[in-house]
């Protein structure tokens, strides 16, 4: 039983731990007496025990984040999932106007494929995707039974966790005083100049540095600690969510389907003597107008056919030029060849007259 705040006497909160600081780190001054007995410990701390100070917190917490994310990667919820996400696809792929269109003829084989298809063909179709949907629902409820004992496992972790929260911030709170104190006795040490006094001012140093970085370190991890409260909490939430889905689809959507196939039965057999109806008067209109456009293509390609004559005028017309261009071109050549003939027995005279004169020519001038 706890008793009044006017009953006892005011706290008398250590150097370095106001009341903010204490609010920060999730504390109240009940939690002194924790606080000093966890100080008193690091009195004779050497720097080597300072930097394992709260290891044994650290590693609880470590332990209980690796559980948590074991928590979200669980195999259950995914498992739950895929069949649910399974019975939406049955369903899905349960569609009464889709059949197997094995004829071949155009716009009423399809309608005569389907009216072939019997009442009993679509019963048992139904029937073998009811007992598809039915053993997933089974599986899923086995399963829906493990996530109900997740949930209660979650609340288990999360008191497991806001323990190691408030361990953290006691260390926290101790090293702080501890810290304080090392900062007090340096400065009553800054003015001694004696060997004593400067060894003892290294060693504060050191332990102040390295117990710094460890109430550091402490506060990261009790960081950590308050965000896992409320994933654990979001990750139950979620399974209870997943519970209930697949509470309402077991009782709502399955039967509804059920009601559904029945009415969409009776209604598609209705609908598919109107549609085969509608599709032979179309089927009649739709050859008529194909007969009459074969007609018509026949009739124009033979009229075009049997007035064209044997030879068109402008293949005639297209020999006429190239034979006039044929003969103008091989009497091109052939002057073109007489010149170049003419002009090479030219050449050929100059060229031996040339040899004559030097062969006449004396040796010595």
């Amino acid at each position: 039983m706890t008793e009044s705040t006017t009953d006892l006497p005011p706290v008398q909160l250590p150097a370095g731990l106001g009341e903010e600081t204490l609010k920060q780190l999730g504390l109240v001054p009940a939690d002194l007496e924790q606080v000093t007995a966890i100080h008193a410990g690091l009195a004779d701390l050497s720097p080597t025990d300072t930097q394992g100070y709260g290891r044994d917190v650290a590693a609880a917490t470590t332990r209980f984040s690796s559980e948590l994310l074991d928590q979200v990667r669980n195999r259950d919820l995914d498992a739950t999932g895929e069949k649910l996400g399974e019975v939406v696809r049955i369903a899905r792929n349960l569609n009464l106007h889709k059949f197997s269109a094995r004829s071949k003829l155009p716009i009423v084989g399809p309608l005569l494929d389907r009216m072939r298809d019997s009442r009993g063909e679509l019963v048992q179709k139904f029937s073998s995707t009811n007992e598809q949907v039915e053993q997933l629902m089974r599986d899923v409820s086995r399963q829906q039974d493990d996530l109900g004992k997740r949930v209660r496992d979650f609340d288990r972790m999360y008191e497991m966790v806001a323990t190691e929260r408030h361990q953290l911030g006691l260390h926290v709170a101790a090293g702080k005083m501890r810290l304080r104190e090392l900062e007090n006795e340096r400065a009553s040490l800054e003015s001694a100049d004696d060997p004593q006094s400067r060894t003892r001012r290294q060693q504060i140093d050191t332990t102040l540095r390295l117990l710094d970085k460890r109430v550091g370190d402490l506060l990261l991890m009790q960081h950590a600690a308050d965000q896992s409260l409320p994933m654990i909490r979001m990750i139950q939430a979620n399974a209870m969510q997943l519970i209930e889905k697949f509470t309402s689809v077991r009782d709502i959507t399955i039967p509804a389907w059920k009601r559904s196939f029945a009415i969409q039965l009776s209604l598609n057999e209705q609908k598919q003597a109107v549609e085969l109806a509608t599709a032979i008067d179309d089927a009649t209109n739709e050859l008529m107008r194909r007969n009459a456009d074969l007609l018509h293509e026949s009739s124009v390609a033979t009229a075009k056919a049997n007035q064209r004559g044997v030879i068109d005028l402008e293949t005639l017309q297209h020999a006429h030029d190239k034979l006039i261009q044929t003969v103008e071109d091989v009497r091109q050549i052939h002057r073109e060849g007489i010149d170049q003939r003419r002009q090479a027995e030219a050449d050929l005279a100059r060229m031996r007259e040339d040899v004559q004169k030097r062969l006449a020519a004396p040796t010595v001038d």
